[in-house]
This record gives structure tokens, sequence and C-alpha cells, in this order.
């Protein structure tokens, strides 16, 4: 009994110490994977991000929205939660109103630059929101039939201007590209919808 006893004395302060180390290990690495589901999460919320057939047709259009409202934060107003700012969703349709196939394009390119305001936070969602946003401007290309580039490259500036239309905006932007990072181009798939469905 008594040499039982002379081992667990010799034993039980080793074998707290290994107990606490691994219960500091575990509270350690716990915001760790948080984090990794987190991000996890958000790429697979941005991945899932697509415009609509009804989103190009207008069948939902959300009303003007009261402006010092809308740029009061960063992401503004979305009333019909397709993802796209009120306002840029409105000047699109505004200047484009004969023309479904440069709609369907520049919401998806808007779309995209929303994501940059809104949904990166580190490298990977970086690469996520990258990834739309390549195959947003592309499919802006794909809508030009002359594949002019100073017209590509007009019609993106223009729903960049329209997105980050303010300091707190144009500042989360550069706060997201601070992420950047490399990444493989998406060459498929460019167009949410199928451009040539499109009758104009």
């Amino acid at each position: 009994m008594t040499i039982l006893h002379t081992v667990w004395r010799w034993v039980k302060w080793p074998l707290a110490i290994l107990v606490v180390a691994y219960i500091a290990l575990v509270i350690y690495r716990l915001p760790a994977v948080g984090e990794k589901q987190r991000t996890a999460d958000a790429v697979a919320h941005i991945q899932a991000q697509k415009i609509t057939m009804a989103d190009v047709m207008g069948t939902n259009l959300p009303p003007q929205p009261y402006e010092p409202e809308n740029d009061a934060t960063v992401a503004g107003l979305d009333k019909n939660n397709n993802g796209i700012r009120d306002d840029v969703e409105l000047a699109i349709f505004a200047k484009y109103p004969h023309s479904a196939k440069i709609r369907a394009a520049e919401l998806q390119y808007a779309l995209a630059d929303q994501l940059i305001l809104t949904q990166v936070f580190n490298a990977d969602t970086w690469i996520a929101v990258a990834e739309q946003q390549s195959r947003a401007y592309a499919c802006v290309g794909e809508s030009i039939p002359t594949k002019d580039l100073a017209t590509l490259i007009s019609r993106t500036k223009e729903v960049d201007d329209l997105v980050f239309n303010t300091q707190i905006r144009n500042s989360a932007k550069d706060q997201s590209y601070s992420f950047t990072t490399s990444y493989a181009l998406p060459d498929t798939d460019l167009c949410d919808i199928d451009l040539n469905s499109l009758s104009n």
C-alpha cells in the first residue's frame, strides 16, 4: 500500500501538468478551428452567389433607396435581397432598359463588387471573391459583340464607380485588397445567365 502511495505521489504532479497542458492546448486551438469553419462557411456563401433571370428581367426591383441611409454603411441597402445594392441595381436598369444581356453581365459584376465590400476577411475569402469577379469581368466581355477592350473597361468602370461611391466603401475595398494572393483564373461558366438565352 505504501509503495502505491509513494508512486502516486510522484506520478500525480506530472500527470496533472499533462492534463492541464492538454486542456490549455484545446482552448488555444478553439479560435483557429472556429476561424477555419467561419472561412469555409463564407467561401461556400460567396461561391453560391449568382444572379437569376428574375434579377435580369427586373421582376423584383427594389424601391429607390433613401441616399443618406443607403450611404451610411459599407453594405448599403438591398431590400430585394439579391446581393446587389439597390441603388446600383436601379442605375443599371435605368442605363440599359432595352438590353437584358448588358444588364445580366453588369448585375453579375455589381454582385461581385459587393462581395468585395462585404465578404472578404482573409486570403481564402479574397480568392473566392476574386474568382467571382474574374468570372463577372469576363461575362461583361461576353456581352460586347465586338469584344472591344475599351468598351469592356468602360462598362466595368461604370459599375465600379456605382459600387465604390463613398469613402467608407473605398476604404473597405482597400482593406479587402490587403488580402490579395495568387489564384487560378476560371475559364468556364463565366456568366450566371447564358447570354445567348437573352434576345437583346
